[in-house]
């Protein structure tokens, strides 16, 4: 199967906001925070769906292939503009001027979604000869955070923002960077350790006085989260190498938290080959990893193979992507 190749990026950010100043005016304290020093915010008239085309338009013209050419749409976020079945997806296809004969799909994993998108991109490509495909995230989050509460204080540095990537196999463009492979683990006992409570069949309606929207963060030690988290990230990258003779020296990780980052870093060992996004923008999830590839990709200095890693709390994810060296080859 032709490796899916990555021809261009582009995000979406919101206002930045210092995120100790935002707790204190929220009434919560901040003496003790550690976490990302800002987050973006979107404002009350910044959706998935508007962020979403923002990235997706941004993405196509660094690209170079036309909308009319994309013929498969994944969003890959958590929030939605609307519940049930209305379609974050079909909603870009809509504001970017996609053809008819696009495919639009939701896909839902937590802010590992946009990797495993790009295996669904590449196999779905592949069974119609190849063409062109489009991954976008976009995540709102600060409104379903509470500020004010130190129990929540390992989400104060969630943000708003949102990134897209175009993606093809069997075309005629060179492009940045290639997919070698993806590998993955699941930790099914801990889903759920992030969550929306009420809105699904279990507790439809939430209680009087209870915000409907907020995000609740479940009863695990500090350590142990940090274990999970560091035997995760290990396991899906030594299944990677058993798989595929790579040696990537750079590393693009989901930003969920500057202590997670650096416990996964030293884990590959490349603590000082990492890509840093999050005391720019937060956490974002889902468009973490595409927010540090175009960083990277911008700054010109572009190593020969990349480790990209993400996780949620209940599944990990890592891929090695590689530079392309002549036409119809990849680099060894």
């Amino acid at each position: 199967m032709d490796r899916l190749g990555l021809f261009g990026l582009g995000t979406w950010l919101g206002d930045t906001v210092n995120v100790a100043e935002a707790v204190t005016q929220a009434g919560g304290d901040a003496s003790a925070y550690q976490g990302w020093t800002n987050t973006s915010h979107a404002g009350p008239d910044d959706h998935p769906s508007t962020m979403g085309r923002d990235a997706l338009d941004r993405a196509l013209a660094a690209s170079g292939v036309d909308a009319s050419d994309i013929d498969l749409v994944i969003y890959t976020g958590c929030s939605r503009d609307y519940l049930a079945s209305w379609s974050v997806s079909s909603e870009i296809i809509e504001l970017c001027g996609i053809g008819r004969n696009a495919l639009g799909i939701d896909m839902m994993a937590g802010c590992l979604a946009t990797l495993s998108a790009m295996d669904f991109a590449a196999a779905w490509l592949a069974q119609r000869g190849g063409g062109y495909a489009a991954i976008v995230a976009a995540e709102r989050w600060t409104q379903t955070i509470d500020l004010s509460s130190s129990a929540t204080q390992g989400m104060w540095g969630y943000g708003d923002g949102a990134a897209a990537v175009v993606v093809g196999t069997n075309t005629d463009r060179e492009p940045i960077l290639e997919l070698v492979g993806t590998e993955y683990r699941n930790a099914a006992h801990n889903n759920g350790y992030v969550k929306l409570r009420y809105g699904g069949t279990r507790e439809p309606v939430a209680p009087p006085d209870v915000n409907p929207n907020q995000r609740e963060l479940g009863e695990m030690d500090r350590y142990a989260v940090m274990e999970l988290y560091r035997a995760g990230y290990s396991d899906t990258y030594a299944g990677l190498k058993e798989r595929f003779d790579v040696n990537p020296t750079h590393l693009v990780l989901n930003q969920t938290a500057p202590g997670m980052i650096q416990i996964i870093a030293a884990e590959y060992g490349l603590s000082d080959h990492l890509t840093l996004t999050g005391h720019d923008t937060g956490h974002l999830g889902g468009p973490d990893i595409l927010v540090g590839l175009d960083k990277l990709i911008s700054s010109g200095d572009l190593p020969e193979e990349i480790l990209v890693a993400a996780s949620a709390a209940y599944v990990f994810g890592a891929a090695v992507f590689r530079r392309p060296t002549t036409e119809g080859q990849v680099a060894n």
